[in-house]
């Protein structure tokens, strides 16, 4: 098991509650609609965590699987310029390895603020990595909102 599944896994245990990890092979987790076929779930309630940056800070931003994260968006609800962070930094700000990056627990070397985008609302219960590339994780959406600490925005616009 790697490392940043296990501390997900580890944080979610500590926090008390109910979740289902997912272990894809090869390619299954390449995109949202493979990953999703391959747990029989509907492709939208898979979460993509995407990882932007200002430079000096990270910002995770949780969003539905059938939508984007329109940065301009973004950048304006948080008012400050920001751009996709690259895959190196995507390790050294939240701790995790591109395509692996959990909504919490995030261990880098800054502060994460996590943004949830009001899509993620439309479901009881959501899939999202659990720390690894090849992991996921079942989770109720309040518990994903509670423990990611996330401020819920409207910062997505339809499409993939």
């Amino acid at each position: 098991m790697s490392e940043g599944k296990e501390a997900v896994l580890r944080f979610l245990r500590e926090a008390g509650v109910e979740f289902e990890v997912y272990e894809l092979q090869g390619d299954q987790a390449a995109t949202v609609e493979s990953a999703a076929r391959s747990i029989g779930v509907d492709p939208s309630t898979i979460v993509k965590n995407v990882v932007f940056t200002s430079g000096d800070e990270a910002v995770v931003v949780l969003c539905s699987g059938d939508r984007s994260v329109d940065r301009s968006k973004l950048s304006a609800a948080l008012g400050k310029k920001l751009r996709l962070a690259s895959r190196d930094e995507v390790l050294k700000l939240t701790g995790f390895v591109a395509g692996g990056v959990p909504p919490f627990g995030h261990r880098g070397e800054v502060k994460v603020r996590v943004v949830a985008d009001r899509s993620v609302l439309r479901f009881e219960e959501v899939v999202t990595s659990a720390g690894s590339p090849n992991s996921l994780l079942r989770i109720k959406t309040e518990d994903l909102l509670r423990l990611s600490g996330a401020e819920v925005l409207d910062v997505s616009r339809e499409g993939r």
